[in-house]
């Protein structure tokens, strides 16, 4: 049996439970089996944040690449202040900014149509929805597009945000508003009816949270 509750590491191989503790012990000592069982058990979540922050397979390829690189390098100066794919996370989007402010073009050319209020119902969960989302997502900062991203499609809470852009957890909440601002700036006031619903359910990718 296999099984990986990310967040606690609860890692369960052939019935012999291994705790994030022992897992880190392995990869600080260069355990290329313990760090394949990381990679393995987490890169779904990192090639997902990362085609959300770069809509671009090949760019979101070489920074997940990138990013468990920087990771297994570094990994003794993990200090266990987060959970080890909290620290993931943080790699993986200070790569993709970094990416992003060196390629980011003046203007992407992307027009969103507002949404009319009226027309949000049940009957807006579907593709168009998403696909103005992604539209969307693309045309704010890249700052904003990874807090939205970390919140509504990876669901992490505001202490895991604040740990992963490394900010005062005080801080996530107004950032999370801006963001929301901005998104309501380009899909008007519809999208305060659609964003929990829609957004939640993973524009990126249509599915829900790897577990």
């Amino acid at each position: 049996m296999v099984r990986c509750e990310i967040g606690t590491f609860l890692w369960l191989d052939g019935g012999l439970g291994v705790t994030e503790a022992d897992l880190l012990d392995r990869c600080r000592k260069g355990d290329r089996e313990a760090q394949r069982s990381v990679y393995d058990r987490t890169c779904q979540r990192i090639f997902r944040l990362l085609i959300g922050m770069t809509r671009n397979p090949d760019d979101a390829f070489d920074l997940s690449q990138d990013t468990y690189v920087r990771a297994f390098q570094r990994i003794g100066q993990f200090q266990g202040e987060s959970s080890l794919s909290t620290w993931l996370y943080r790699i993986a989007v200070n790569e993709a900014l970094q990416l992003l402010r060196r390629k980011r073009p003046a203007e992407l050319g992307i027009h969103v149509e507002p949404v009319d209020p009226k027309s949000v119902d049940g009957s807006y969960k579907t593709a168009d929805a998403r696909l103005d989302l992604e539209a969307a997502l693309q045309k704010i900062s890249d700052d904003d597009r990874a807090i939205l991203l970390l919140k509504y499609q990876e669901g992490l809470d505001y202490r895991a945000i604040a740990q992963v852009l490394d900010c005062p957890a005080g801080t996530v909440a107004s950032r999370l508003n801006r963001a929301r601002h901005a998104m309501r700036e380009i899909l008007g006031p519809g999208y305060e009816s659609m964003e929990e619903s829609t957004l939640s359910t993973h524009p990126i990718s249509g599915r829900h949270p790897i577990e």
